[in-house]
């Protein structure tokens, strides 16, 4: 039989074929060693890692805001009638008690004489009461009536008495006297404002912070406020608001200063820090920070066998050099380079940042 030539050629293309396979089988596909293997196995990926130590480490909140006077009251009449002295001047210094306007008394001082006559003459009265109503001559609802005529005769003498007291507009407390806001001869009537008193000393630098950073600050906390007039003092954090102004959301903060050589000025604008708590962190290059599967932020960090771990960490604070981190303990080995190649739990070959750069 004929074989046809095509035939002939496919047949030889498939011998040869099969030979060759054979042949590489044989001879040309011996295993790799296991020194070959080890250096392809991907645990061998090589990291870059820096050993980050605990620091201790302050925030700083910088606040905006003025001085305020602690203590700054408007002192107003408790009776009317004309001014008659404005004994103390502008700008002075005033005690607890100073006069600060004087009303004319008119006729208060009448008032005052005739509400001690009558309580002379009702003490007179309740006390023949008493005497003849121990001789049987009168009664004990008579002595009952002389008593109440008595007692609302002393009455009406301290109503005069505080009626007159009230002619004198006093200072409340020490301070300054910094505004007068009535002349000699002004009529005042109950409730009008005679003088404004301010506290001297301890002053305020008020400011409001935002949600982000009240929580950094707490009372006690030390801070340093700079006016725009050039003064630089130091004080402590007396309060911080429990609730927020609906506004703008932030909460108001008060900074107490001292001002014993009377300097400061109320609404004078300030920019003041508050550098709260020391705590223990560490610094790390911002590019280190990486996210897990579940979306934290955190650092992958090598153990002592250099397996690879997450630590999930917390952002406090910043500076050119790097970012402050929470939730570190201790020293650790933090992978600076590569963390973005590997996976929690994968071991890894391992060089130190200092010997990477030499």
């Amino acid at each position: 039989m004929n074989v046809p030539q095509s035939v002939k050629l496919a047949g030889v293309f498939v011998v040869l074929i099969v030979l060759y396979f054979l042949v590489k089988g044989l001879f040309g596909g011996a295993p790799a060693s296991s020194e070959d293997a080890g250096a392809a196995a991907p645990d061998d990926f090589t990291v870059i890692y820096q050993t980050v130590t605990p620091q201790d480490w302050r925030d700083e909140v910088i606040v905006r805001g003025r001085t305020e006077a602690d203590r700054k009251v408007i002192v107003r009449a408790e009776t009317s009638g004309a001014v008659a002295e404005t004994p103390a001047e502008l700008g002075a210094l005033v005690s607890k008690g100073d006069i600060l306007c004087r009303l004319n008394v008119d006729a208060r001082q009448a008032q005052l004489a005739e509400a001690r006559a009558s309580l002379a003459k009702a003490k007179l009265d309740y006390d023949a009461a008493v005497k003849l109503n121990e001789d049987g001559f009168r009664s004990e609802t008579a002595v009952a009536q002389a008593r109440a005529m008595r007692d609302q005769a002393a009455a009406q003498l301290e109503r005069a008495r505080n009626e007159l007291q009230k002619t004198d507009i006093k200072a409340p407390f020490d301070g300054v006297f910094d505004k007068r806001h009535v002349e000699l001869g002004d009529f005042m009537n109950v409730g009008d404002p005679c003088a404004t008193v301010i506290q001297r000393s301890p002053f305020l630098v008020v400011g409001a912070v935002s949600e982000r950073d009240v929580a950094k600050i707490k009372k006690g906390d030390r801070g340093r406020a700079r006016l725009a007039t050039g003064e630089t003092i130091d004080g402590v954090v007396r309060f911080v608001a429990t609730s927020a102004e609906p506004a703008t959301r932030t909460f108001d903060v008060e900074l107490e200063v001292p001002n014993e050589d009377g300097l400061l000025r109320d609404g004078v604008t300030a920019e003041f820090t508050v550098f709260a708590e020391e705590r223990s962190a560490h610094r790390v290059p911002r590019a280190a920070l990486v996210l897990n599967d579940g979306g934290d932020i955190g650092l992958r960090t090598l153990d002592e066998e250099n397996i690879v771990g997450f630590e999930p960490v917390r952002l406090i604070g910043e500076t050119p050099s790097g970012v402050w981190v929470a939730g570190l303990s201790g020293d650790a080995r933090v992978i600076t380079g590569g963390q973005l190649y590997v996976n929690e739990g994968q071991k890894v070959a391992a060089v130190e940042a200092d010997e990477a750069d030499s």
